[in-house]
């Protein structure tokens, strides 16, 4: 008995045995049937190389077979994702060449801009050289020089020949022919043995008249250049300005405030009338078309009419606080214009010369000599060697005409009117072109820069104080960048960009109209 139960429990734990060596590879055959479907999905999620798993070798055959079907199956997606990786390689090979083929053409486009511009530039530089090469044209006559460089007095053009007359510190008096190519001088004159102080042409240009520190008047006839008359003591001072009021009258006037007038019919040498009405030095002249009065300023401030006809003062201004250098005829000889030495200037109205109707006083220094142009054009020469073109009616600088080293001494316009020759003390006359005046299409009186309003007045003076005009050889600090400037449309040009502006509009209404016919279409699809 005891055998046969011995025999029984070995077989028991036999059978118990085997149960469990299959329950273990059931298991295990689930277990590899959820790895395998898990990895299936992320193979094909993520197409990637699949790793296969090593099992032990000592695995049941079925496992086997399964693993050869998974097998297959990773082969085959292998062979996919290898495909897959080859197209987008090449594709990527493809686009790296076409990129590079682009990069390549862009170096090439900008070498080629870069050398055209180059060649443009070399181009403006060549075409800057050979204008700048070509001799210009000259709009105005070439400077005149004292024969000894000495101080030049006073000069007078010549009413109708283009003949121009000088005087220095020395006495000497030079005639020149002038002209735009060069000047010729035609005579000298030796008449005087002191400074000649005033030189002037009578109204046809006949006779020459020049007056001298050594008090003396001499006449001379501009065709022989010949001494017709000789005034040896004109005056018991040095003489300081003089004035050709017709063909044959002529007034003078002293360092001590002395006027003469003079008729040159008179075989005794005396003056017509005389008058004693001032303190100081005579500094300028004028006198209207009928000859009737003759206006005078003096160092003392003041400004005195003479009726010569009547032989007595007409009137005389009040006392200004400083010198009155020089006067000038305005709107058609119904306002006089003078000129002071702290760089007011006063207006007067003909025949009221007891106090000035107007003034304008923003000249930055003394006025030493002026003459007018136009109607309302007035050229002033200032001490700080400048030559200013003033409006009058509305009062306003217009800008610099010329400019000198030292301060300007005189000033005379041509017979033509397109040129006026300064003086200064470097012993040089200098011409100007002021034809530009004539252009209506020239604005001198708009402002080149915008101000504020609160500062408009002081900022455009200052403006224009410095303002180059086309005579002047100086050039303005905004012409620097006006090549930059971009030039204005013309009418062709302006009409495109409106006939640009209206095809916009029409796109822009087309395009609105079609997105609301979409967001209706949407709608009635919502509905």
């Amino acid at each position: 008995m005891s055998q046969s139960n011995l025999n029984d429990k070995t077989t028991l734990t036999g059978k118990r045995k085997l149960e469990d060596m299959s329950e273990n590879s059931s298991s295990d055959e689930d277990e590899e049937s959820l790895f395998l479907q898990q990895a299936k999905e992320v193979f094909s999620q993520q197409r990637k190389p699949v790793i296969i798993p090593q099992f032990p070798e000592n695995m049941p055959d079925k496992v086997n077979s399964d693993e050869d079907d998974d097998d297959e199956n990773f082969t085959d997606d292998e062979s996919q994702l290898s495909n897959e990786e080859t197209s987008e390689q090449v594709q990527e090979e493809v686009s790296e060449e076409e990129q590079e083929e682009e990069m390549e053409k862009m170096e090439e486009s900008i070498e080629q801009l870069a050398a055209g511009r180059e060649e443009k530039e070399d181009a403006d530089i060549i075409i800057a050289i050979c204008n700048a090469a070509k001799p210009q044209e000259k709009i105005k006559p070439p400077d005149l020089r004292s024969s000894v460089n000495c101080m030049v007095t006073d000069i007078s053009f010549h009413p109708s020949k283009e003949l121009i007359a000088m005087s220095n510190i020395e006495g000497e008096i030079t005639c020149y022919k002038y002209g735009n190519e060069e000047n010729e001088l035609l005579h000298t004159l030796n008449h005087h043995k002191k400074s000649c102080r005033v030189l002037s042409f009578n109204h046809d240009g006949a006779l020459l008249f020049s007056a001298s520190k050594d008090k003396s008047v001499v006449i001379t006839d501009t065709e022989t250049m010949t001494v017709t008359q000789s005034f040896r003591k004109a005056h018991d001072s040095p003489i300081y300005s003089l004035l050709c009021m017709d063909a044959n009258i002529w007034a003078s006037g002293d360092d001590d405030g002395v006027v003469k007038v003079w008729d040159k019919r008179r075989a005794i040498q005396k003056p017509v009338a005389e008058y004693k009405e001032m303190d100081e030095f005579v500094s300028s002249m004028i006198t209207d078309s009928g000859s009737r009065l003759l206006v005078c300023t003096s160092g003392e401030g003041t400004l005195t009419a003479f009726n010569t006809r009547a032989k007595k003062m007409e009137g005389q201004s009040e006392v200004y606080p400083s010198e009155m250098n020089c006067v000038g005829l305005i709107r058609q000889e119904t306002k006089v214009i003078a000129g002071l030495g702290n760089g007011n200037m006063y207006i007067f109205d003909w025949k009221a010369f007891g106090y000035h109707s107007d003034a304008f006083g923003d000249h930055p220094s003394a006025i030493n000599c002026m003459i007018p142009i136009m109607d309302n054009i007035v050229i002033t020469g200032c001490d700080d060697g400048k030559i200013r073109a003033i409006s009058l009616f509305p009062h306003r600088f217009l800008g610099v005409v010329g400019h000198h080293k030292f301060p300007i001494e005189r000033l005379d316009i041509s017979t033509c009117g397109h040129y006026i020759a300064s003086t200064s003390h470097d012993g040089r006359v200098r011409f100007w072109n002021i034809s530009y005046f004539e252009d209506p299409n020239l604005k001198l009186m708009e402002s080149t820069t915008k101000k504020s309003v609160r500062n408009k007045k002081r900022s455009l003076r200052k403006e224009k104080l410095g303002f180059q005009l086309p005579s002047s050889k100086r050039r303005n600090k905004g012409d620097f960048f006006a090549g930059l400037a971009e030039p204005e449309p013309g009418p062709a040009e302006a009409a495109e960009p409106e006939a640009e502006s209206d095809s916009d509009a029409a796109s822009d209404s087309d395009a609105e109209s079609a997105s609301e016919a979409e967001s209706e279409v949407s709608s009635d699809n919502d509905e």
